[in-house]
């Protein structure tokens, strides 16, 4: 039980701090995230997007 309080707390925090990274504005938009994903198995690969 104790391990399962454990992941939870964490899924927690990781989701706060997720929300709070979208509030900032510190997000990637999809279309970018797609094109790269897209891109992974071609002669050019683009850069990961930020």
């Amino acid at each position: 039980m104790a391990d399962w309080n454990a992941q939870a707390d964490k899924h927690d925090q990781l989701t706060q701090e997720a929300l709070a990274d979208v509030d900032a504005g510190q997000v990637i938009d999809h279309q970018a995230v797609l094109a790269w994903a897209d891109s992974l198995g071609s002669d050019q690969p683009l850069t990961v997007p930020r």
